[in-house]
């Protein structure tokens, strides 16, 4: 009985009360636990919606994305027959992160080794021994940390693509970014697959040139992407709303002719070394559209020269006698003159030129004597255009100056590029502006006292060639986008009409007659006419005057021209300034100094195009190659290589000598007994040598070719030093 009730009384008071304890602190728990939740969901709140909300979200945003500019490739630019002559080429800088190597200090002793070997076999100018320190270097700043440890500069030298993936493949760089720590970042720079071929006018980015003058086509515009970081510095582009497709720069289409180019700047490159004169400008346009096939702008360094500036439209000085052009049109155009008009250029080649007491002494080079208009021009009188212009104008000179203004060559020209001057032309109606005097007109007629720069004067003379049409010189013919022109560049005129018909039919004659007769005798070209002028002008030294305080003078020399002169083509300029220092020899005269690399220029141009030259016809393809005599074992070796019928094959050993006609070529054994003197004609001047010499002769030699006359007869008894003239013509003469 009592048991039984002992098992169904309630728990024992102390174990309900320890129950109650216990509940009592997980309610306590509970509700600490709740606090604090509502607590921290609270601060959630508040960090992310509070007064500090935004801020702190943009920091995190600023942390985990950011905007990355996405830089536009720059548009290429190409010659007239789409040569590339300038585009992107993508270049890379290299760092190093070594911070994520995971490789004990001896496995990268071994590897660096390999490394620093191959690094310096891939990146020339650096030594194996400079990048193996280097890449200690990098290693030990890595371990020690702190800033810049992630981001350490390999070399200062920028690597191409090919290279880069090279060097991707090394040792330690083959197990990737994470791996490796290679670190590489891409920059656009400008390639030049002719290297500094029309370098000045090619030009540089935002600086000069066409890369700057066309830098908003050619630069297109950039691009953004949204990027979120992966890992450490590796930024991985996200689909937005705010990304922005970059756009890339438009092409430009050039008129520059590649060969041409290279013909132009290896003359005048060869004339300035060789004369060693200070700079220089040559120019090919082509008459019809003012196109420039070729510009090259060279200034001397010492032994080297370098395209540092634009000659071409910035060298404004006074041009001397191939102003005198203008002084010639002028006198038939406006005044009415003809080419026959009787001129006393006096017998002493000196003129005195009076203004109220002074007198003021003209000179030319030579002496001119009585002549016409035309020899006045073909032997660039001064003291012939001194005479005539002054008695023409002397009384109303604004006539002169305004048939000046009114060719067109008093405008700005620039050719598409920036930096261009405007021409200086006195005026008698504004003479303190222009600081006329009263030797103005006088010093004019022949190239002083007015400026213009180079390409001024061509295109004058180009619109001569032209008749009459003067055209504005251009470099750009089109800007592209995808392969197809969305601006073109047309020609564009100057001045419809320079002058009259008979002007243009009188002064033409009279620039071939400068080549053919006067001078610019030295460029008269069997195969084609050339007119043009020769100008040798003194440059003024700012304020000293014409001579520096040695005496010496700075000289342009100049010569202009067009091309073929009955069919005018292409006109051309070369204008080459020197210092005459006292007592120097070196040329400084147009007909000396620019006229030889115009001529080269030229003839290496009229080479190249295959419409000037008629096709050959079989008749004009001999049937039979030039033979010349000599030895018979070598003379029988080149006739098996030339498929020529002969009898050399029946012939022994020995020396022979060759006659043929248009089938066969006939051998003739020669005797060479000694003291008696061999026949040596219609052979080649080292075996006429060898045979003459072996037996003691004096031998002096005349021409070029194969033997063709003897002066001592073959047969006749000779003794050793005995002199004899061997005389030499080509094969085929």
């Amino acid at each position: 009985m009592s048991r039984t009730n002992k098992g169904n009384n309630p728990a024992n008071p102390h174990q309900q009360n320890i129950k109650r304890s216990i509940m009592s602190r997980v309610r306590v728990l509970y509700a600490v636990f709740a606090v604090i939740a509502v607590a921290i969901f609270a601060m959630i709140l508040v960090t992310q919606y509070g007064p500090n909300g935004t801020p702190l979200r943009n920091r995190s945003d600023l942390k985990c994305y950011k905007t990355i500019e996405v830089p536009a490739s720059r548009g290429n630019i190409y010659s007239h027959d789409g040569r590339i002559l300038a585009t992107d080429s993508p270049s890379y800088n290299l760092s190093l992160d070594f911070t994520v190597l995971d490789m004990s200090d001896e496995e990268f002793g071994r590897l660096s080794a390999a490394l620093a070997d191959s690094l310096s076999r891939t990146i020339p100018g650096y030594s194996k021994d400079y990048f193996l320190r280097r890449l200690r270097e990098i290693r030990a700043k890595a371990l020690r940390g702190g800033p810049g440890s992630q981001n350490q500069r390999l070399v200062r030298d920028k690597v191409n693509q090919i290279q880069l993936d090279r060097i991707k493949t090394f040792p330690i760089f083959d197990k990737g970014r994470l791996g490796g720590g290679l670190i590489y970042t891409q920059d656009a720079e400008r390639y030049k697959p002719y290297g500094t071929l029309a370098a000045r006018t090619l030009g540089k980015p935002g600086e000069f040139g066409l890369e700057a003058s066309f830098d908003d086509a050619l630069s297109g515009s950039n691009g953004r992407n949204l990027c979120v970081r992966l890992v450490r510095d590796i930024w991985v582009p996200v689909v937005s709303k705010e990304n922005i497709e970059a756009k890339n720069g438009r092409d430009l289409l050039t008129t520059i002719d590649v060969d041409m180019q290279d013909i132009v700047e290896s003359e005048l490159r060869k004339q300035i070394l060789d004369k060693n004169a200070t700079c220089g400008t040559a120019v090919i346009m082509e008459v019809k559209t003012g196109e420039i096939r070729a510009i090259s702008n060279l200034t001397r360094y010492g032994s080297t020269v370098r395209d540092d500036e634009n000659h071409a439209v910035t060298m404004r000085c006074e041009p001397g006698s191939t102003f005198k052009l203008v002084s010639l049109m002028a006198l038939i155009d406006e005044a009415g003159y003809g080419l026959d008009y009787p001129v006393d250029c006096t017998e002493n080649g000196r003129y005195y030129y009076q203004v109220g007491r002074r007198k003021y002494l003209v000179q030319d080079s030579h002496a001119v004597g009585q002549t016409d208009l035309l020899g006045v021009m073909e032997h660039s009188s001064n003291i012939g255009f001194v005479k005539v212009i002054d008695e023409e104008y002397h009384d109303s000179p604004e006539r002169f100056v305004d048939f000046i203004h009114s060719l067109g060559i008093d405008r700005q020209v620039n050719m598409q590029l920036n930096g261009g001057l405007k021409p200086i032309i006195k005026d008698p109606r504004r003479k303190k502006e222009t600081a006329w005097d009263a030797l103005s007109l006088m010093k004019m007629s022949y190239g002083y006292a007015v400026e213009v720069t180079p390409i001024h004067t061509l295109m004058l003379y180009n619109a001569v060639a032209n008749d009459g049409h003067m055209v504005a010189p251009r470099l750009v013919t089109a800007v592209m986008e995808n392969g197809h022109a969305v601006e073109r560049f047309g020609t564009e005129t100057v001045n419809r009409k320079i002058c009259s018909d008979k002007t243009l039919r009188l002064v033409r004659q009279a620039l071939e007659g400068v080549v053919e007769e006067g001078t610019g005798s030295m460029m008269k070209n069997p195969n084609f006419k050339i007119a043009g002028k020769t100008g040798t002008a003194q440059i003024a030294m700012k304020n000293r005057g014409y001579a520096d305080e040695r005496g010496g003078r700075d000289y342009l020399a100049t010569f202009v021209g067009y091309f073929p002169a009955d069919n005018p083509r292409y006109s051309c300029i070369v204008a080459i300034k020197t210092y005459h220092g006292p007592g120097a020899r070196n040329s400084y005269y147009g007909a000396s100094l620019a006229a030889p690399a115009f001529k080269a220029i030229v003839e290496r141009v009229y080479a190249l195009d295959a419409e000037w030259h008629a096709p050959l016809t079989e008749s004009d393809v001999p049937s039979v190659a030039p033979v010349k005599g000599g030895d018979v074992q070598e003379m029988r070796t080149a006739a098996g290589r030339l498929s020529i019928t002969t009898d050399i094959a029946r012939r022994g050993q020995g020396w022979a000598t060759a006659t043929q006609d248009s089938a066969r070529v006939e051998v003739t054994p020669v005797q060479c007994e000694e003291g008696v003197m061999p026949a040596v004609q219609g052979m080649a001047l080292k075996d006429a040598l060898y045979l003459l010499e072996s037996r003691g002769l004096r031998v002096r030699v005349s021409g070029k070719g194969k033997v063709v006359a003897q002066s001592i007869r073959a047969g006749t008894q000779i003794r050793e030093g005995d002199a004899v003239t061997i005389t030499l013509k080509p094969a085929g003469n």
